[in-house]
């Protein structure tokens, strides 16, 4: 199916979503005759004349991938969506024509010089709901208060972005494709002996990325710094690898990203440690093929925490048994967050944890806090699948200080300590028949696999 196809169907996908989101919230006493998605206002850092980086909101960039603050979308049931896009008289910036694209034959599109002038287009909007950053631009438009993001339409909107359309998953498909070519040229770069910095800039350029279109920051993180699950650094030169490479990097389609990472080990590392590398692979495998409708997402965390205890096991880091180190706790050390969460507009999609399409939470359980996705998998959601095996400082003197800590060979944890973490993660698709690695076919695996 072509691509101006594809959107079409996205659009009445979208329809449908919408038109049942205002039917939910007028159950709760909120009514509107359709919404206003705001790209949102453009902000300056404190004191500053200089602007953060602009990223539009995503109910936005669900309808449409128009970049820059203002532009708005009219969208209500049965009606071609209106595209406003805000184009300032400006000679400080850039107002670009926009490039012909797939989307604008089948939406309505209009053109107006800034915010204030929107409703010349629209009309008046006093009946419709705002989803956007700004109340104060709200306002502006006459949209009143009780409209402003009412979360009584933003839950079911939120719980239906889990399922994706095939022009989603179509973006999704070419984000992971871009993401692979540069996680390729960043081994490349990380086996000829680049710093961080370097391999950082071999991978955007791989990708054809500039700093501000990434989906987030890469994690470059050489040796033990790759036990820093969120590493934000990247060293120069005086950091040359010595042993061991995690890149945690996506690309961005559209709007919509991918988020893969993988580790490396340089030839004649520590046996064990490429042990681990090579199982933890081979777990993350069997934790994708778990991906299957009607299955708790919790079920696919708690089965990595046993893969964990196997690993544990099977290279001696325990004296004691799989089962033993699971139920002793002693696996929380070694993975310490979740293993993985919803990916689409947002790289941590929203609804992970929301109980209905009309909101309210499902905690993830005490032992595991940072689990970021308590919901059932059904078709269409895309999640990642990523097990991690870490050697954290700070949480194994944790482990030290409990009875946990007798079960563990204390000597070959610090031998290991040096080489940091190991992560693998894909971005996955559960269907009604085997799960689909959207991620996995672009890119290369541990020691080249």
């Amino acid at each position: 199916m072509s691509t101006n196809a594809l959107y079409r169907r996205h659009l009445e996908t979208l329809d449908r979503v919408l038109a049942d989101a205002l039917a939910r919230a007028a159950r709760q006493g909120v009514r509107a005759t359709g919404v206003l998605l705001h790209a949102g206002k453009a902000a300056e850092y404190h004191r500053d004349d200089r602007e953060i980086v602009f990223v539009p909101t995503p109910h936005f960039t669900r309808y449409v991938p128009l970049a820059g603050p203002d532009h708005c979308v009219l969208a209500r049931p049965g009606q071609r969506p209106l595209v406003v896009r805000v184009a300032p008289r400006d000679y400080w910036y850039e107002s670009a024509p926009v490039p012909a694209s797939y989307w604008q034959d089948a939406v309505e599109l209009a053109e107006v010089e800034s915010l204030e002038h929107v409703t010349r287009v629209t009309g008046p909007l006093g009946d419709v709901a705002y989803l956007g950053n700004s109340p104060a631009a709200a306002q502006t438009l006459g949209i009143p208060a009780a409209l402003v993001e009412p979360e009584a339409l933003v839950a079911p909107l939120d719980w239906a972005r889990a399922e994706k359309t095939e022009h989603e998953l179509a973006l999704l498909s070419e984000a992971a494709l871009r993401a692979g070519r540069g996680h390729a040229r960043a081994r490349d770069a990380f086996l000829a002996g680049a710093s961080e910095r370097e391999v950082h800039w071999a991978y955007l350029q791989a990708t054809d990325h500039l700093e501000r279109e990434m989906p987030y920051e890469t994690i470059v993180a050489y040796d033990e710094k790759s036990a820093t699950l969120h590493y934000q650094n990247k060293r120069g030169r005086e950091a040359r690898a010595r042993h061991t490479f995690l890149l945690d990097a996506g690309a961005t389609v559209d709007g919509y990203a991918s988020d893969i990472t993988r580790t490396w080990v340089k030839p004649g590392a520590d046996a064990v440690f490429e042990a681990l590398v090579k199982g933890l692979d081979a777990a993350q495998r069997d934790l994708v093929a778990m991906m299957t409708p009607g299955r708790p997402y919790l079920d696919i965390h708690v089965e990595a925490h046993r893969r964990t205890a196997r690993l544990l096991a099977e290279q001696r880091l325990v004296r004691c048994s799989a089962d033993e180190a699971f139920d002793k706790g002693v696996t929380r050390t070694f993975l310490p967050h979740g293993v993985g969460h919803h990916l689409g507009i947002q790289v941590h999609d929203v609804g992970g944890r929301q109980a209905t399409p009309d909101g309210g939470v499902v905690p993830p359980p005490p032992e595991y806090p940072y689990l970021r996705n308590t919901r059932t998998l059904a078709p269409g959601h895309v999640v990642t699948i990523e097990p991690g095996f870490y050697f954290v400082p700070m949480l194994l003197e944790a482990l030290r200080a409990t009875p946990a800590a007798s079960v563990v060979d204390w000597g070959l944890v610090e031998r290991l300590t040096p080489f940091g973490g190991i992560r693998i993660e894909d971005d996955v698709l559960c269907t009604t028949g085997a799960p689909r690695d959207l991620t996995r076919p672009h890119i290369v695996g541990p020691r080249g696999s």
